[in-house]
């Protein structure tokens, strides 16, 4: 499975074309509304944040210098920008690789390719390191599977969101809201509490 294969199979839904939901009958203020591509014209246009469906991730795309959220169904891979790293970056891919492994079905090798191919891949390293740490943090004394994989698949949604959009666009199963809000907050940098009060 490559690495754009796991981001559109990340959240369990199908791959569908990125398409704008039905806007609202009384428009929302336009603060509200985010840039969302719509692949199927290739046009950036705003829908209130509130319709964004779980899985969409936040992307900059060609030709344009704003982020736009985006359904991962349409991304495609972008070619390689990078030679291969340094032992000391591949050794945090390596750590990267190790965390994740229950949850994302890919080889060291297609984790590098993946950062190779990356705009700026020393950040996104950075980025997914400071996300397994805050995984092992939450997860290492927890015995369900099911509660590991919200973990996860909050911490991906964290990369891609902030604190604001990130529960438009997460979906939990086994995680209570105030469980997942300590973990979000604790990727964000908002929460510094002891080990002992993180998993309360």
């Amino acid at each position: 499975m490559g690495f754009l294969s796991w981001l559109r199979s990340i959240f369990n839904r199908p791959a569908t074309a990125a398409t704008p939901m039905t806007p609202n009958p009384t428009p929302p203020p336009a603060s509200d509304l985010v840039p969302f591509l719509d692949a199927d014209t290739g046009r950036v246009v705003r829908i209130p944040a509130a319709e964004l469906r779980p899985g969409c991730v936040r992307a900059q795309v060609n030709g344009s210098e704003e982020i736009v959220w985006i359904d991962p169904a349409a991304l495609h891979a972008g070619p390689v920008r990078h030679g291969p790293f340094p032992e000391e970056i591949r050794d945090y891919i390596r750590d990267i690789h190790a965390a994740f492994a229950e949850h994302r079905e890919l080889s060291f090798e297609e984790w590098e390719d993946g950062f190779r191919r990356d705009a700026n891949p020393e950040r996104e390293i950075a980025i997914f390191s400071h996300a397994a740490d805050v995984y092992r943090r939450f997860t290492a004394d927890e015995p369900s599977p099911e509660r590991r994989h919200d973990v996860y698949r909050l911490l991906v949604a964290c990369m891609t969101a902030s604190p604001e959009t990130v529960w438009h666009v997460v979906e939990l199963a086994a995680l209570t809201r105030p469980e997942a809000e300590r973990i979000a907050r604790r990727f964000y940098g908002g929460e510094k509490a002891a080990d002992a009060g993180d998993r309360d």
